[in-house]
């Protein structure tokens, strides 16, 4: 088993948020996704939900055991509109599965931090998309125009300036 390198627990033992498990790219490597997977497995998860443009690793997810689904966030825009989606397949999975939930994207970054803020706004750990933003900061991922688009908070204000 080897913990995952860039992740977050949004709701302890229940709602994760990380890099793909073995890394994104060119950096991926077979024997770290399937020492992540472990690791995974061993917290209680038990549906992976990927947000990667393609379906790699979803198979070996689900040799593995895992519930798969996959969500597809292609560009800012397109992520924008489909984020209530894939926040609406993850409320699915948490109520119908007694397992935690792992939302995953190809690489840490800003895709991640609005993935995180999103599903912080979603599931109400969030009060607004500012708090969002901040929080996915505070996990340790970069907030900027991508994350900010995923949730809908761009432009001047306050709110385009959480990650400050």
């Amino acid at each position: 088993m080897l913990e995952p390198r860039t992740y977050a627990w949004l709701i302890p033992e229940r709602l994760a948020v990380a890099e793909r498990p073995g890394g994104g790219g060119r950096s991926h490597r077979r024997l770290r996704r399937d020492a992540e997977i472990d690791w995974w497995a061993a917290r209680g998860v038990s549906t992976i939900v990927s947000c990667m443009r393609t379906r790699h690793g979803l198979l070996d997810a689900a040799l593995a055991g895992f519930a798969v689904r996959w969500h597809p966030l292609v560009t800012p825009e397109q992520g924008a509109r489909e984020i209530r989606a894939l926040a609406d397949t993850v409320a699915e999975c948490l109520d119908a599965e007694p397992g935690a939930v792992l939302v995953h994207v190809d690489r840490p970054g800003e895709w991640l931090a609005g993935v995180d803020a999103a599903l912080r706004l979603a599931t109400g750990l969030a009060a607004s998309r500012a708090a969002a933003l901040t929080q996915a900061a505070a996990d340790g991922l970069p907030v900027g125009e991508i994350s900010q688009a995923l949730v809908g908070a761009r432009g001047g204000g306050a709110r385009a300036r959480a990650s400050a």
